[in-house]
């Protein structure tokens, strides 16, 4: 029996609204996930995503993600569990996805040279810490272990996504069987665990820009979408116009019960084309890494608050959202925060990205529900 309940609440075209209930939360989809990568989504206290009033969303912000990569170096997995899950160590009493840590190993390059950080084997893969250069190894099995330990009620598998703006079909291939071959090992180990269990796996789908690569991935991941399905590896160096072929491809491929989990999508463009293609649930870092480097999200575009032409604006960032920070803070004064360094700035700017595509998701929905 599934843990994780999912039902359809209305359907216009392929974008859909659906309802998740998971270790007795209930929330509705399409939903963005912040990211708390180090257990924190940075200059954020958890709990003002949870305040209606703050967000405002009727429910607030019900799912956060935490990297697994950095947690298990530090503090270390021994830590977290020790603190009672990472619930009790960040003090968050709503839903938690943690990645497989895949992306961040990868991110330190792949070789084969005696000195490299990363080597890829076919079952596991060996890296070295970018904070003191120890070695460890990630496998399907162990990331599924520390994970648990954890307590994450989302856990995604060891997969192995296709490099960077990647063309040679080949590799997409090679890297794809990888990808296979990981998940069912990952399904082998976690299965007879399922029932005992309070969290769910998520198969990634990967391939690539290539059509018939992704359609083969859906196909085979499909039998391990238990719980629900990702896509991963979009919006990584192809053009826009690849990732929305991709998606709307695979809007008939991936199970229609199953929530649909587009990895690393962030900008309110690019949410908007992946729910027409039937995408459930979106996350990235981007959001809060802008609000650190002077950005906000707009109805007219992103602004730079470091700009002069801010100096005397007296508006809000955006006269269309109702969030904590357009209700009491004008332009001009983050401006000013900004020039004169006050950490404030990059709270108000991180929290306002956070709302901005919270309530871009919530409208997009009450518009589905009207029509």
């Amino acid at each position: 029996m599934n843990k994780l309940k999912f039902k359809i609440l209305k359907k216009v075209g392929k974008a859909r609204i659906g309802q998740i209930e998971l270790n007795w939360i209930k929330l509705t989809t399409p939903v963005f996930m912040p990211v708390g990568t180090k257990a924190t989504i940075k200059g954020i206290i958890l709990d003002m995503l949870k305040d209606p009033q703050k967000i405002w969303s009727e429910d607030g912000i019900k799912l956060i993600l935490a990297n697994t990569f950095h947690l298990y170096l530090r503090p270390g997995t021994h830590i977290i569990k020790k603190a009672g899950w990472l619930h009790k160590f960040e003090n968050r009493d709503k839903l938690i996805l943690t990645d497989s840590g895949w992306f961040q190993v990868f991110s330190l390059g792949l070789g084969n040279t005696k000195d490299s950080l990363v080597k890829l084997k076919p079952d596991w893969v060996e890296f070295r810490s970018p904070y003191d250069g120890s070695k460890h190894f990630f496998s399907p099995q162990k990331v599924i272990d520390i994970q648990t330990d954890f307590g994450s009620d989302i856990m995604m598998v060891l997969d192995v996504p296709t490099p960077w703006g990647e063309t040679n079909k080949d590799i997409a291939s090679k890297h794809m069987e990888l990808t296979h071959r990981r998940a069912q090992m990952a399904f082998e180990y976690f299965l007879p665990k399922y029932e005992q269990a309070r969290w769910v796996l998520f198969p990634i789908v990967q391939g690539g820009i290539f059509l018939d690569l992704r359609a083969k991935s859906a196909e085979f991941l499909s039998q391990f979408a238990i719980d629900w399905i990702a896509i991963g590896w979009l919006s990584v160096g192809e053009t826009k116009e690849q990732m929305y072929q991709v998606l709307d491809f695979l809007s008939d491929k991936l199970p229609e019960s199953k929530p649909r989990y587009l990895m690393g999508v962030w900008t309110p463009e690019d949410i908007t084309e992946g729910i027409k293609h039937g995408v459930d649930m979106f996350d990235c870092v981007l959001p809060t890494r802008l609000g650190r480097h002077w950005t906000a999200f707009t109805s007219k575009g992103n602004i730079k608050l470091r700009n002069a032409q801010f100096k005397d604006d007296f508006w809000p960032l955006d006269n269309q959202c109702s969030c904590f920070v357009c209700k009491n803070y004008s332009r001009a004064y983050i401006h000013h925060l900004v020039k004169e360094n006050e950490m404030l700035w990059a709270i108000l700017l991180s929290f306002h990205n956070i709302a901005f595509l919270h309530q871009l998701v919530e409208k997009i929905k009450k518009d589905m529900l009207e029509n």
